[in-house]
């Protein structure tokens, strides 16, 4: 068999997929024969689809067949996990030399597309080299192996858990409440799980705390209405980073809980929100690729004698 007989036996069973360089490829074919663009198969229908689609151009899933691959194996993958590859760890603002004569740059933009099928470049980003004030353009993907970051921005959302029994005392991030966006307070509506002897030497590391505390009655509720919050600030005009705390008693279960949840959830990672029962609650954030960093002031603390 040849490329030319497969891709004549698809066109005949109309299963031949398109690349955004205009080739037409078999269904068997996981990267375009002239560009080597990779594809994605969907899990719905078995439709191949070109990168340059996020949704399958059959049923409009966009959930890949199989996890993501490599060009030996074959590419399995949506259009947001191709183009995590090629942004890699970059970030608007951050600072990152690509590895070949010295010149850092700092990115100003970064489109991740999809652009209209057959607009090349697919994805683009901008940047400027410190070496001579250059802007530029281009699609180059981050190479592990060369490329390194020199510098990151502040993440776009920055969730601190904290418990309040450890206010006062002398540690970083002890002024977190004055300086949130959004604070939400999971001290009295909500039963403490410290109150159980099977539970109090346990903290949100541990399975049993998390169920416990998702399973609370409206904790679900609170966490996807504080996504919705978050979502409304970065709508906003002139929206900045946003720190969000969530606060309990000892801040080893609640507010450490939460936190993990509400990271999930904006941070875009279904799966993980999935754990949590939040997955609809994190597919609007699914392509919004934003930075998220979590810290538990107080998670690891002893527990406190009360």
């Amino acid at each position: 068999m040849s490329y030319e007989t497969d891709l004549a036996d698809a066109k005949k069973a109309k299963r031949a997929w398109g690349c955004t360089c205009g080739t037409n490829n078999p269904p068997s074919y996981d990267a375009c024969h002239d560009c080597q663009r990779p594809s994605w198969t969907c899990a719905a229908c078995g439709t191949v689809n070109t990168c340059g689609r996020s949704d399958c151009g059959e049923c409009e899933n966009t959930m890949p067949a199989e996890l993501l691959g490599g060009r030996d194996e074959g590419f399995e993958m949506t259009w947001e996990e191709w183009i995590a590859t090629q942004i890699g760890p970059r970030r608007v603002g951050g600072r990152y030399d690509h590895g070949y004569d010295g010149n850092e740059y700092e990115v100003l933009a970064i489109d991740p597309g999809p652009r209209p099928l057959g607009t090349w470049p697919v994805w683009q980003i901008t940047v400027r080299f410190d070496k001579d004030g250059r802007t530029a353009e281009h699609c180059t993907g981050w190479d592990a192996r060369c490329d390194r970051v020199i510098a990151q921005p502040p993440a776009d959302v920055t969730i601190v858990s904290i418990g309040r029994l450890h206010d006062g005392q002398d540690h970083p991030h002890a002024d977190i409440l004055q300086r949130a966006t959004i604070a939400v307070d999971l001290r009295f509506a909500f039963r403490d799980p410290h109150i159980n002897p099977g539970l109090r030497g346990l903290t949100a590391h541990d399975q049993a705390v998390r169920d416990t505390v998702m399973d609370t009655p409206g904790v679900r509720e609170v966490v996807a209405a504080t996504a919705l919050q978050i979502k409304g600030y970065l709508h906003g005009p002139t929206w900045a980073p946003l720190t969000v705390v969530t606060q309990c008693a000892g801040g080893r279960h609640r507010a450490a809980t939460t936190a993990m949840a509400l990271a999930a959830v904006v941070s875009g990672d279904v799966d993980q929100a999935r754990d949590y029962g939040l997955a609809v609650s994190a597919q609007a954030f699914a392509r919004r690729r934003l930075t998220v960093e979590l810290i538990h002031r107080d998670l690891d603390r002893p527990v406190v004698d009360r």
